[in-house]
């Protein structure tokens, strides 16, 4: 694997081609695999080690589940239904965001269910349901098939909708309210309002040859550190991990070409994973 710029970063990634989980250290080199794991597109690792990913398939089929550092099964919650998202809440529950029947489901590894929100989607069920969030007092979530971020009360009502690009994944908000996701075409910024305020496409980069930003972690430093997916037929085609600034400069990247095939989405491990998983930042 091919590292440039000036930063160094280790994290774990998910690989949808290979349905492996793996650490790579600064360096680039695999650290740990973890096997097994089939459309793993939400991925984190906890304060305490523990990894929690939302999976497709695999072997119980589709779902949530959490390991020990070690790879060691410790619970799993089986949805039924296709699934993308997941995200660990501080009070110890998690997020799912179900496909399908499109709702939010907030559960315990008991099977208690904590909150249950239907919500109202048009398009393909497998277009929608992208990376759903918590933040605060209301749900935020990624919906393609309409082109929209919705932002809900906790009782479901929509407070608020934003019109984003097509194909759109994941999304983090910013100190300011700001909100960047990605999708297709690259990664863009709104304000609170809705307007677009920044973007990064392929004409700003074609060394990195977008073909779908999918994973996004906003980095202590302001930067972002994005996954470029190269599924649906682009495999080596592009550069899958890289760090930019606001000016739009890579200072950090990964080429796996040639050991990874289609990195999906990753925790940077040298930052602090209880505001990583807990504010979210990614």
């Amino acid at each position: 694997m091919i590292i440039s710029g000036n930063e160094q970063h280790h994290f774990i990634c998910s690989d949808t081609e290979t349905s492996k989980l793996l650490f790579i250290n600064e360096i680039g080199k695999i650290t740990q695999e973890i096997c097994d794991v089939i459309g793993a597109f939400d991925l984190w690792v906890l304060p305490n080690g523990d990894i929690l990913y939302a999976h497709n398939s695999g072997r119980n089929s589709a779902g949530v589940t959490l390991l020990s550092s070690d790879g060691t099964v410790k619970n799993r919650y089986l949805t039924g239904k296709e699934i993308f998202s997941c995200q660990p809440l501080k009070n110890g529950h998690v997020l799912l965001g179900l496909l399908g029947e499109p709702q939010l489901l907030e559960i315990d590894f008991n099977g208690n269910i904590f909150a249950q929100i239907h919500i109202p989607y048009e398009g393909p069920s497998h277009e929608g349901m992208r990376l759903a969030r918590k933040i605060g007092n209301a749900y935020l979530l990624v919906q393609p098939g309409t082109n929209k971020i919705l932002k809900l009360s906790l009782d479901g009502k929509i407070i608020q909708e934003f019109d984003i690009h097509h194909d759109a994944f994941g999304f983090v908000v910013l100190p300011d309210n700001h909100i960047l996701y990605t999708c297709m075409s690259g990664a863009y910024e709104l304000d609170e309002n809705g307007n677009e305020v920044w973007s990064l496409t392929n004409s700003d980069m074609p060394e990195i040859n977008i073909r779908w930003l999918l994973g996004v972690q906003r980095l202590s430093n302001g930067n972002f550190v994005f996954t470029n997916w190269m599924g649906h037929g682009h495999l080596d085609e592009g550069i899958h991990f890289f760090e930019v600034n606001q000016k739009k400069e890579v200072v950090w990247s990964l080429d796996g070409r040639n050991t990874l095939k289609t990195p999906a989405v990753l925790q940077v491990l040298d930052e602090d994973s209880s505001m990583v998983c807990f504010t979210p930042m990614k």
